[in-house]
């Protein structure tokens, strides 16, 4: 596919610098260097565009990538109106600038400040109304049921009086998460929580220790139906919509292991062909009106033998780049469709690669092996083929390097001189 070098862009009216075509394609500005940020760049790196990051972490590894340049900027957890602020500063430079949020407190961000920002950006979040439906899970749930799309047992608690119906309406085991994910990822609440993203309860007793510390966060928690099964049993469509809610560019995906095994975050991914999750995205997407970056995570219910919704992420999410290894550039469609650039949305073959988060992998692998519950050739053969990853890269390699060096190692260290409950264990 071609550069934007020879591309004639049209900035959308109302944007900065006016409607008539720039000198120089639109810049991409990524809020975070994290996995998702660092992909990112990465994806954008030879396509003629000016790629600039900025970092709310001064020692993350995607600060020291050579793919884009990086600049300190306000945490948008903590200080969204100081990054939002530093964006319109930063529009006199960037104005026309495609805006990519990786996290979910960057697309609240971007949508809180949507009507003073979208005159001098394209913000790659979906409309505020569709937005509010995908990332509240209980609005999401009520969707796409309405939708047709099998989604797990679910009901929403807002008071301690709700909990004596969790039994007869989602059953035990379940699985408690936040309404909006990000109301739990603040310094304080992610500690009480934690560190959990969602928490699986088996029984009344412990439903009701763990509503008692959430309930100081927030008191509406969802509690969802638990679908047993490994973590290969899920599986996810990641993609572009455009306008209308159609996918543009897709691939579909396999968590190998994720990390916590319960409910944690995929260190090791695999791209294959899932053909019946594509029609069911589809037809979500169409329902929701959906714009913008997607992940549709699901989990093979053995019971009733159907994928079951879990979540939508509404941006890049941490192994985003699988698709550029299996010949899918979703940063790149992202950033033509939003600039105004024709693609061709046929469905292209994806090459089979695997997507690896060296750093949490190992130290996935590290406690299993401590805890005896794990073996080195059971993970060592999900391995094989072709693989990239989180961090390093041969093409990039000083963030890999830098925080092997000067992070992970001397943290892992740290780690096996305590060998206790807070080490590995």
């Amino acid at each position: 596919m071609a550069t934007l070098s020879a591309v004639k862009v049209q900035v959308p009216a109302g944007s900065a610098n006016g409607s008539a075509a720039p000198l120089a394609p639109p810049p991409v500005i990524i809020l975070n260097m994290f996995y998702s940020g660092l992909g990112i760049a990465r994806d954008m790196a030879g396509k003629g565009v000016r790629v600039v990051g900025l970092s709310s972490d001064r020692k993350i590894y995607g600060n020291f990538t050579r793919l884009c340049e990086v600049r300190w900027a306000p945490n948008s957890q903590e200080e969204p109106g100081d990054l939002a602020a530093m964006l319109l500063k930063l529009s006199s430079e960037l104005g026309g600038a495609v805006i990519f949020p990786t996290r979910d407190a960057d697309v609240l961000l971007l949508d809180r400040f949507r009507d003073v920002l979208s005159p001098h950006y394209r913000l790659a979040i979906p409309p505020s109304d569709c937005l509010l439906r995908v990332m509240n899970k209980h609005a999401l749930a009520v969707a796409a049921l309405g939708a047709g799309i099998p989604v797990p047992r679910t009901a929403l608690v807002s008071s301690r009086a709700d909990l004596d119906r969790v039994e007869s309406e989602v059953g035990f085991p379940c699985v408690l998460k936040p309404v909006v994910a990000a109301d739990w990822r603040g310094t304080e609440n992610w500690e009480k929580v934690g560190a959990r993203k969602a928490i699986r309860v088996n029984d009344r007793d412990e439903l009701k220790r763990e509503y008692e510390v959430l309930s100081e966060i927030d008191g509406e928690v969802l509690v969802q139906q638990w679908i047993s099964g490994s973590s290969d049993e899920i599986v996810i469509l990641g993609g572009h919509v455009r306008k209308g809610g159609e996918l543009l560019d897709y691939f579909t995906a396999r968590k190998l292991v994720q990390s916590p095994d319960d409910c944690g975050t995929g260190c090791l991914v695999a791209s294959e062909p899932i053909p019946e999750i594509i029609e069911l995205s589809k037809r979500l997407c169409r329902a929701l009106e959906y714009q913008g970056m997607a992940e549709i995570e699901y989990k093979y219910d053995r019971e009733s033998r159907e994928f079951r919704l879990i979540e939508i992420n509404t941006r890049h999410w941490d192994w985003h780049r699988l698709g550029s290894a299996s010949g899918i550039n979703l940063s790149w469609t992202a950033y033509c469709d939003w600039t105004g650039h024709s693609l061709d949305s046929q469905a292209k073959p994806v090459a089979r690669a695997k997507w690896i988060a060296e750093d949490a992998l190992l130290i996935y692998m590290l406690r299993g092996l401590y805890r005896r519950r794990l073996r080195v050739g059971d993970v060592w053969k999900k391995l094989s083929g072709r693989r990239v990853y989180g961090i390093s890269d041969w093409n990039d390699p000083w963030p890999g390097f830098r925080y092997g060096l000067r992070e992970f190692l001397p943290n892992l260290a740290k780690s096996f001189l305590r060998i206790t409950p807070g080490g590995l264990s």
